[in-house]
């Protein structure tokens, strides 16, 4: 398509986007290379056979990239690395900008700092863990004093938290001071409006209803179901959730169309279409989505006012380029990122078929364009996004073409009804009929997500390799001047059709396969089941919400997105957290507990069934004398100890014909139970020794030989084998894993 001809300034600032981000990778040798590229153009430019206008844009290229490196090394390796600049102890005074709940017992404060020991320019966002008790004490707005020490995040987080612009996190945290309570500012007023709107139009239609509306009107997620959010994203419609450009989109065309019907020339409409835009960037708090919409249909508003043309690609660079001015952490920003490629490939798309694809001449082409042209724009937006996608989460929907296109007219149609009823109140009762195309919504969506197979893994080296291919193919037919375009797009969509199609066809296969995989990380200490096409994971692990993240890790890894059965082999307070995390992205169809044993159980079970009471997921209490069953396997739980009794020591074992696999929390070899633990680990033909629950000092050495195991898997730092034991077990072919670092293939 070779969409930068005739547009050198969208060239110019596609590359200092580039270099800006690429720079901001602190890889010697990556910063050399653009330095050297950067240099380049204007030593190419003093070529004599260079014409004047080829001199003037290779210059041109070079300042900007020498431009993008200062402004990329100056913020972030000069200014934002604040741990760096601070090293030990230090006081910090600051103003509280966000408050987010991290678990039952803690609250994460976001702190815009004054000064931090009143040192020039130290003005950064930081992250503070306080009680909760504290935390009530501090409501946004407060200004605050106190000793902490300053920390980088670690690998997995640190560009999460750079895209949100948190430099550092506060610990030891002590001599807190208020210094003074909470001052409404012009964010705050605009929160509480946004929140006052969101109430207003809940009390206008019903609870569902106005979740949903606030969600797509402002922005406001938190009334969604945790399952409804599920259900969007494993049918590839998510961003329809997420306040962006299409949400700005339908709400200006809308009110353009109003302003048309009322006789308003084209330059005051869009004068009041930019202010309308400027005014819902600022209510929805300036989500970097929304705002790149609104800059383009500014940029683009001014460009026709202006010169009575509209480029909506140089519209796209240049407000993305002003975004990463004013706020260069949205660099990292996955939103922003998808929300651009997505908007530049409809706009190649949109170019390609105003050329290409004739007009319709009878009724049934008049029926088939807007079908085809609306299967192509999602094709190129998922085309455009799809490498992003696939290596930030690991998995793609087999229906998101088909389900876009359809939700996105009831979408449409809902947010101009929840317009008008905002508007009018009750004066129009068109309220039975946003509750009847919401039901019709949240009932597609969770008839369409219910199937194990819509929601694919890409975690497949392949699958990956064919995602970079067609990535790079899609992006040269966007940069080149080709000349058989509709030979193209049909190439580019044939090899689309092949990638989806690989993942379908790659899930199906896993799913018969029968496996029995141990996974350790850390403190995460699980086993996963497949067998006769049902997918089980067991957790015995110190249940937190970080666990979670780490276990849908390794999830992902195992190319799983479906979970038949989840097995918990003990309670703990932090369980619910935990099951949150997880169910909010694994559709989950049953989980297993065991039945409560004392009141703490009692109270711990409560808590569980309230925290994950909007999903569809089933809670199954395991009686002592029950088993689990999946597939071929069998589960039974040997030994739990109830909670408040002592530790979350646990054992259990899986069982088929011709196997049994069993798991023994180390310290219960030291317990009084030792004796039943030898004699099922005598009974197995795997047995996995994991040091999660107390840690005993005591070393733990193994004497015994037992000729029936062919498998062992130590995963403790106290448990050790002698050495004759050992030797025997070698002598005998059996398998010896001590300490796996990731995952244990046991069948």
């Amino acid at each position: 398509m070779n969409i930068f001809r005739k547009r050198p300034l969208s060239l110019i600032l596609c590359i200092a986007l580039g270099v800006f981000f690429l720079f901001t990778f602190q890889n010697r040798l990556l910063r050399t290379v653009l330095i050297i590229l950067a240099i380049l153009p204007l030593f190419i430019s003093i070529i004599p056979s260079f014409t004047s206008s080829r001199r003037i844009f290779l210059r041109s290229i070079g300042l900007v990239m020498i431009i993008a490196i200062i402004f990329s090394f100056v913020y972030f390796d000069l200014y934002f690395s604040s741990y760096n600049r601070f090293d030990g102890r230090v006081e910090i005074t600051g103003t509280v900008t966000d408050i987010s709940l991290t678990n039952s017992y803690t609250t994460r404060l976001t702190i815009r700092t004054d000064n931090i020991d009143k040192s020039l320019f130290s003005k950064y966002n930081i992250n503070a863990y306080f009680s909760k008790s504290e935390a009530a004490q501090m409501p946004e707005g407060t200004q605050i004093k106190f000793e902490a020490t300053l920390h980088g995040f670690s690998a997995d987080s640190k560009n999460y938290n750079t895209s949100i612009g948190i430099s550092a996190y506060a610990s030891d945290i002590e001599n807190l001071e208020i210094i003074a309570h909470s001052v409404s500012g012009i964010h705050s007023v605009l929160s509480h409006y946004k929140e006052y709107l969101s109430r207003y139009v809940t009390i206008l239609t019903d609870s569902e209803s106005g979740a949903l509306l606030s969600a797509l009107l402002f922005g406001e997620r938190d009334y969604l179901s945790s399952q409804l959010r599920l259900d969007f994203q494993r049918i590839g419609i998510s961003h329809i959730l997420a306040l962006s450009g299409m949400h700005l989109a339908i709400l200006s065309l809308g009110l353009g169309k109003l302003l048309s019907l009322l006789g308003i020339k084209k330059k005051s409409r869009l004068a009041i279409t930019s202010i309308f835009i400027l005014l819902y960037m600022a209510l929805t708090g300036f989500s970097v989505s929304v705002m790149r919409a609104g800059f383009m249909v500014i940029i683009a508003s001014l460009l026709f006012i202006l010169s009575h043309s509209r480029d909506t690609v140089t519209s796209l660079v240049v407000a993305v380029t002003i975004i990463c001015i004013l706020d260069p952490c949205a660099i990292f920003s996955t939103s922003l990122s998808l929300s651009a490629f997505a908007t530049l490939g409809i706009i190649v798309l949109g170019e390609y078929t105003s050329k290409y694809i004739k007009k319709a001449e009878n009724r049934f082409e008049k029926l088939m364009r807007p079908i085809i042209i609306g299967m192509l724009a999602s094709i190129f937006a998922i085309s455009a996004t799809l490498a992003i996608a696939t290596f930030t989460f690991g998995g793609i929907s087999l229906i998101g073409i088909v389900s876009t296109l359809i939700f996105s007219v009831i979408i449409e149609i809902l947010m101009y009804l929840g317009c008008l009823r905002l508007l009018l109140g009750k004066l129009l009762p068109i309220g039975w009929l946003i509750s009847v195309l919401t039901r019709i919504t949240t009932w597609m969506a969770e008839f369409l997500s219910s199937g194990e197979f819509i929601y694919l893994s890409t975690n497949y080296i392949y699958i990956s390799i064919a995602v970079i291919i067609y990535t790079a193919l899609f992006y040269l037919f966007v940069i080149l001047p080709i000349k058989k375009k509709k030979r193209a797009v049909l190439t580019l969509v044939i090899c689309f059709v092949l990638i989806i199609s690989s993942s379908a066809i790659s899930a199906v296969i896993k799913d018969f396969e029968e496996d029995v995989v141990y996974f350790s990380d850390s403190k995460c200490d699980e086993l996963l089941i497949r067998s006769k096409n049902e997918v089980c994971l067991i957790n015995s692990s110190q249940y937190a919400k970080n666990i979670a993240y780490t276990s849908l890790d390794l999830l992902e890894k195992a190319n799983v997105t479906y979970l038949d059965k989840y097995y918990l082999t003990h309670y703990s307070w932090s369980i619910d957290d935990e099951l949150k995390t997880m169910l909010s992205s694994i559709l989950v169809e049953k989980i297993y507990l065991p039945t409560p044993r004392n009141d703490d159980e009692e109270t711990i079970l409560k808590v569980i069934k309230a925290a994950i009471k909007d999903y569809r997921t089933k809670i199954i209490l395991l009686d002592s004398d029950m088993l689990a069953v999946v597939g071929d396997y069998q589960i039974e739980l040997l030994y739990s100890v109830p909670y408040g009794e002592g530790t979350s020591m646990n054992a259990y074992r899986v069982m088929s014909k011709n196997e049994v696999i069993t798991y023994i929390s180390s310290g219960l070899l030291n317990e009084k139970v030792s004796a039943k633990m030898y004699q099922y680990i005598a009974n197995s033909n795997t047995v996995i020794l994991g040091e999660h629950g107390k840690k005993y000092k005591k070393t733990i050495y193994l004497h015994s030989f037992y000729d029936n195991l062919d498998h062992i898997i130590i995963n403790s730092a106290n448990v050790f084998l002698t050495q004759t034991s050992m030797q025997n077990y070698i002598d005998n072919e059996c398998i010896l894993v001590s300490h796996p670092e990731n995952e244990v293939v046991i069948k």
